[in-house]
């Protein structure tokens, strides 16, 4: 695995360095295929915070986490991704007992994307602004998938392209902690 470890506005010390890669480098052994992680070490204000993407195979897994002690941030965060790549990991190899993995279709295999906005706009003249904007790639999946990742990402719910009909769909929790289904219309 390859770790990338940056720092803003933070003295990036040999130190902080090995200690992240060191506690980043344990989660390899929880998932197999786990190609690259960036680790960000960053301080706001008062506050030291340690943000991780780790990418793999079939998964990517994102955490963040504050302290006043940078080297406390990087532990919860370690844990963090050490809590959902061990959901991941068993949620997987429980629906995959017995059955072969399924393999993607290379005709439909293409990315699509969907910008999720904020609030929008009120009907009167009073305008919201866009607290957050998130690009996402549509992946081609089936509706258990997208809810296991919904799930490994604490989600409530999961935009993604249907693998039978490619067309875009929503998966989403409901209050009663059933699942529910949006399909886009022919």
């Amino acid at each position: 695995m390859q770790i990338t470890v940056t720092a803003k506005k933070l003295d990036l010390t040999p130190g902080i360095r090995e200690y992240a890669e060191e506690k980043i480098g344990r989660l390899e052994k929880f998932v197999d295929g786990i190609m690259e992680a960036h680790v960000l070490l960053r301080m706001e204000k008062h506050r030291q915070i340690a943000e991780v993407t780790l990418h793999a195979r079939h998964a990517d897994f994102t955490g963040k986490e504050n302290s006043d002690d940078i080297l406390a941030a990087i532990d919860r965060v370690s844990d963090k991704l050490e809590r959902q790549v061990r959901k991941y990991k068993t949620r997987t190899l429980n629906r995959r007992k017995g059955k072969a993995a399924p393999q993607p279709d290379e005709e439909t295999d293409e990315i699509s994307s969907i910008t999720i906005l904020g609030p929008a706009q009120a009907a009167d003249s009073m305008a919201r602004p866009v607290i957050t904007e998130k690009i996402i790639n549509l992946d081609l999946m089936t509706v258990d998938e997208a809810i296991t990742r919904m799930e490994v990402y604490g989600n409530d719910f999961w935009v993604f392209r249907e693998g039978a009909s490619g067309q875009m769909s929503v998966v989403y929790r409901r209050k009663d902690d059933s699942y529910g289904l949006i399909r886009q219309e022919s």
